[in-house]
Parts: structure tokens; C-alpha cells; sequence
């Protein structure tokens, strides 16, 4: 008892308040093996589902007590690792040794997180506590029954986590290469096919050209044309009104004017009135001259009529056509051109793009093999170190093999083969693992064959491998000993004992024979009072961890013989001379 982890952060403390039946709970926790014991029902589970609260998994207000308005799981962790410290510091939070991660659940609906005391998002309590602690359920164990699930399996044991990520790289690169490919080749295709529609488009705005403002201006010149008659005798009318007829306007003022300016060398008040007049005859004669221009220019043509009708008409066509206005259609043909210039440079980038892509599948396919020779080789290692652990866990006989199997098609990914065989991001392997636990029977599908009492095993046998070389420091196991008895749980103890060495564990349990291994011993009952219902956590000295393990052993009717039983389990296993 009380060796210490190096490594992650342990869990040092956890506090439960108004979570399910818990009223208050507290569970000091230390290094090595933790076990929780307790009569089924009375909520050991529980204390793995608060944890889950703490790693950031999902919650429901019913797990608020009863006439409570809010529960809370509060978890200490110390030391806190310098990866995790520096993401708590980059997020704005205390950067200290130790961490505290607190959750409250409110019936309004709130869920609020503190890390340190400071509000923190769920997807940064995710990530944190994902590299604190890793929980190992019944599902956990089920997962076996998934091959897709083993291949991941085999890559932690082989500590390849990092090739499989650049093999992820690299097909994601390769991926990539090949979308910009088939989209060019598409785009070139389409553009291909659209180009003679394109370049008729192109000759025929080209050819109108068109102006923005003509439209306006043809129309004008067409009102003039339809009324030149009329406008023509309306101009000389004006003419000889003004300058021309006989006794046109101007005559008569010239010779009036004559006269005035006699008058005012005699009266020079008339001055005036003479300079006036003058300025007036000035005017009416640029009239009249204008008046003049203007007729000789509105001569009737009905051949220019036709024109100017012949062009508003195209315009209107083209306007109609492209359901655009002339602005709009100037635009349109200067895209069409680009496009068209689009369509020859495209034809130009695609070998450029089939050699990225050809470079990008030759990297790929390289690195693909050669993840896929580390992993042949952790198999085999993996295999041989199955059959010892399974021995080990009393199985003896059985065959434990790695099987590679042909990856099955995505539809959402594209299909990359060479030589047979098909990439994806994982590369080309997908593992499976067979089992033969009777000498002498074929190896079939694990997830065929399996009971539940094996998947426990096999499960904690993998994880006894894998675990080694894993980071996070705490680790939960809840019914790992499902469907065994007798000498084999006292096997599984030990085995979760050596994990323990190397990490903390925190265990589930219902067997005596691992209950007996434990470090620190915590009972969980159930209690009435005052005709309420809660669950107390204590944790057990010597004495009543004998009494406990005996109430394992010997059920309702705890005799002095269960109780000697259970002392000498504890001292045997204490001292370490239990099955190893």
C-alpha cells in the first residue's frame, strides 16, 4: 500500500453530492489497486458513472436527487501532467500542479464546468479528461465482438499510433489529390462539352456590339424619324417666320431698329431699348439659322428607319435571350472568354495534377506497406503474448491468432487499389482476431465464439499488453470480472494488480478473491433514514475488510471459519504468495 505512480496526474479525491441515491460522498483515493465492493444494487457503478461526468460524458438531469435542485461530482488530480497543464494555461486557467475538475447538473437544464475554478467548456473538460482517465465497461469488453475494433487494438500494442496518423496524412494528401483530379478532369469535360455552345455565345455578343446607353439613344433617333415630316415643316415655318418670308420677323425688326438708333443720338435714353433690339435680332437670326440646319437635316430616309428599327430589335433579342440587360450581357461575354481561356489552361494543368496525384498514391502506398510489415510483425508478437497472458488468466490451450482481412468498402471514400489490395486511411490492413479456446478446435472469429466470461478476459488480457504503454494514469474498471469464479477471478486479481503497478486502478468488483488484492478497499451500502434512501462510500480498514470479504464469501451467514478464510486470503495475497 501507498507506492506512488509516476507518470499523469492519479486521482486523489473525489466528492459526490445529490448524484442518483449518493447524498453526500467522499472517496479518498490512492495509488495502486482501489476496489469497490457492495451488495448488488447498493450504487457502486454509480461512482464510475459520476467519473464519467468528470471526463466530460453526457449527462441527464435525472441523475439529480430526489427533492434536490442540482448534484455535483468534484474530482482532484495530482500531479497534473505538463501537456495538460499547458492546455490549461493556453485556455485562460490556472496552470498550477494540481487540477480540479467540478460539474454541476441543474433541473433548469444548466450544466456548468469548473476546471480550477474557472468555467471551462465541455469539449476542453473532454480533453482533458479523455488523457486523465479511461473507463472499462461492459461495453468495453463488447467491443470485442466489433473487428473493426481490433485492428486499433493491435496499433496500440504495436505503439504504431503515429505511423497510423502519418498514414492518415498521407491518404488524406492522396485523397486530396485525386478530388483536385476528378474535379479538373469533370470541369474540363463539362467545359468541354459546352464550349461550341460557348463560343457561339461568345461570337454572337461580340459580333452585336453592344453599347450601354445605345438602346436609349436608337430610340430617340427612332422618334425623330417617325415624326421628320412634321418636324421639317414645323423648322421652315420658323425660318420663315423668323428670317426668310416677306415680312419675316427680323426684316421688319432691322429696319425699326434703323430708325431707334437715329432717335437715341437725339435721346440717348433710347440707347437702351437700341442695344436690347440689337442683342434680340442676333438671336432670332441664330435661330432662324439653327431652324434652318435642322430642316435640311431632317430630310425623311426610310431605309435608316429600317436600320435603326432592324438594331432595337436585336437588342431586345439579345435582352430576351439572356434575360439580362445590356450591362449584364457585356459582363456575360467576358466570363464566357474567361471560361474559354479556363478550358485551354485546364487542359495544360491536369498532367501537372495527374503527376501530384501519382507522387501522393506512390508515398502512400509506400508507407501503407510498410505499416502494414509493422504490423505483421506486432501480430505475431501479439499472439504469442495473448496465449501467455490467456494461460495466465486460466485458458490454458487456447490459440489466439491475428488475422488480415480484406478492407470492406466505403461508399463515401474513393477507390484506391493497387496490387489486390485497397487503401484507406488506416492503409491497406483490417485485423481480426480468431480464437480457439479448446486444444484441438479450429480458430474461428472471436466474435463467433466468445462467452461473456472470456470477452472479460480477453479484454483484460489485451488491456494488460496494451496498458503499459498507455499515458493515462487512472484507470476504471467496472465488472471486469463478469462470468468468473473461483481461482480464475483470483487469476484476473492478480492481473489487474499488475496493471496496478504501473497505474491507478480503480476496480468493480464483486469476487472476493480481487477484492482481497486491494490497496485501499472501499465498501459501498445502501441505507434508509427518515424513510429516505441514500448510498454511503466508506473506506475500510483492516478489520472491516476482513468482515467485508468475508461477507463475499460466506453470503447472508458470516461464520468465524468465513472470517479466518478471508483474513488468511487477505495476509496470502498481501504477501504476494497467491497464484501469480
Amino acid at each position: 500500500m501507498g507506492r506512488e505512480i509516476t507518470g499523469p496526474g492519479m486521482l486523489r479525491e473525489l466528492r459526490i453530492k445529490n448524484f442518483a441515491i449518493m447524498d453526500e460522498v467522499t472517496l479518498d483515493l490512492g495509488a495502486g489497486l482501489n476496489v469497490l465492493t457492495g451488495e448488488t444494487g447498493a450504487g457502486k457503478t454509480m461512482v464510475l458513472n459520476a467519473l464519467s461526468l468528470v471526463r466530460g460524458g453526457r449527462v441527464s438531469q435525472e441523475i439529480i436527487r430526489q427533492g434536490e435542485e442540482e448534484a455535483s461530482v468534484e474530482a482532484l488530480f495530482d500531479p497534473v501532467p505538463e501537456g495538460l497543464r499547458a492546455k490549461l494555461g493556453e485556455s485562460g486557467h490556472e496552470n498550477e500542479e494540481s487540477l480540479v475538475i467540478k460539474r454541476v447538473v441543474q433541473r433548469s437544464g444548466k450544466n456548468r464546468i469548473y476546471l480550477n475554478g474557472g468555467l471551462g467548456p465541455l469539449g476542453l473538460l473532454s480533453e482533458l479528461g479523455g488523457d486523465l482517465i479511461h473507463i472499462y465497461g461492459q461495453h468495453e469488453h463488447h467491443t470485442l465482438l466489433r473487428p473493426e475494433s481490433h485492428l486499433a487494438l493491435l496499433d496500440s500494442f504495436g505503439e504504431l499510433e503515429e505511423r497510423v496518423k502519418e498514414m492518415k496524412s498521407q491518404y488524406h494528401t492522396l485523397k486530396s489529390a485525386w478530388e483536385r483530379l476528378r474535379h479538373a478532369r469533370e470541369e474540363f469535360e463539362r467545359r468541354k462539352r459546352e464550349s461550341a455552345h460557348l463560343r457561339e455565345q461568345a461570337e454572337e455578343i461580340s459580333r452585336a456590339q453592344l453599347k450601354v446607353g445605345e438602346e436609349d439613344e436608337l430610340k430617340a433617333r427612332k422618334e425623330i424619324f417617325m415624326h421628320a415630316e412634321k418636324l421639317y415643316q414645323g423648322s421652315r415655318e420658323g425660318v420663315e417666320t423668323l428670317y426668310e418670308g416677306e415680312d419675316a420677323l427680323a426684316s421688319r425688326l432691322g429696319k425699326y431698329l434703323i430708325r431707334l438708333r437715329e432717335w437715341a443720338r437725339i435721346d440717348r435714353g433710347l440707347s437702351a431699348s437700341a442695344e436690347l433690339l440689337e442683342s434680340a435680332l442676333a438671336q432670332i437670326e441664330e435661330a432662324a439659322s439653327l431652324l434652318r440646319r435642322q430642316s435640311d437635316r431632317l430630310q425623311f430616309d426610310p431605309e435608316e428607319l429600317e436600320r435603326l428599327e432592324e438594331r432595337l430589335a436585336e437588342i431586345q433579342r439579345l435582352k430576351r435571350k439572356y434575360n439580362a440587360s445590356v450591362e449584364e450581357i457585356q459582363g456575360l461575354g467576358e466570363k464566357i472568354q474567361e471560361e474559354l481561356k479556363a478550358l485551354e489552361r485546364g487542359e495544360e494543368e491536369i498532367p501537372a495534377l495527374e503527376n501530384a496525384f501519382e507522387e501522393a498514391q506512390r508515398f502512400a502506398w509506400e508507407w501503407a506497406e510498410k505499416l502494414s510489415m509493422e504490423r505483421a510483425r506486432a501480430a505475431k508478437r501479439l499472439d504469442r503474448e495473448m496465449v501467455k497472458e490467456l494461460q495466465n488468466l486460466g485458458m490454458p490451450g487456447t490459440v489466439f491468432e491475428t488475422h488480415f482481412v480484406e478492407i470492406g468498402m466505403k461508399t463515401d471514400e474513393p477507390p484506391f487499389f493497387m496490387g489486390g489490395k485497397r487503401l484507406s486511411e488506416e492503409g491497406v490492413d483490417q485485423a481480426e482476431f480468431y480464437l480457439s479456446p479448446n486444444p484441438g478446435e479450429p480458430v474461428r472469429p472471436l466474435a463467433k465464439i466468445a462467452s461473456g466470461g472470456e470477452l472479460s478476459r480477453l479484454m483484460l488480457a489485451l488491456k494488460s499488453l496494451v496498458l503499459a504503454r498507455d499515458d493515462v494514469s487512472t484507470l476504471l474498471f467496472d465488472e471486469v470480472d463478469a462470468g468468473i469464479g473461483g481461482r480464475v477471478a483470483e487469476i484476473v486479481g492478480r492481473r489487474l494488480k499488475k496493471v496496478a503497478a504501473s497505474h491507478q486502478v480503480l476496480c468493480v468488483t464483486h469476487l472476493p478473491q480481487i477484492a482481497a488484492l486491494a490497496d485501499s478497499h472501499f465498501v459501498v451500502q445502501k441505507e434508509t433514514s427518515r424513510g429516505r434512501t441514500f448510498t454511503s462510500v466508506k473506506k475500510l480498514g483492516d478489520r472491516d475488510r476482513v468482515d467485508e470479504v468475508a461477507r463475499m464469501l460466506g453470503g447472508i451467514k458470516i461464520t468465524e471459519q468465513t472470517k479466518r478464510h478471508a483474513e488468511e486470503m487477505i495476509k496470502m495475497q498481501g504477501s504476494g504468495k497467491g497464484i501469480g
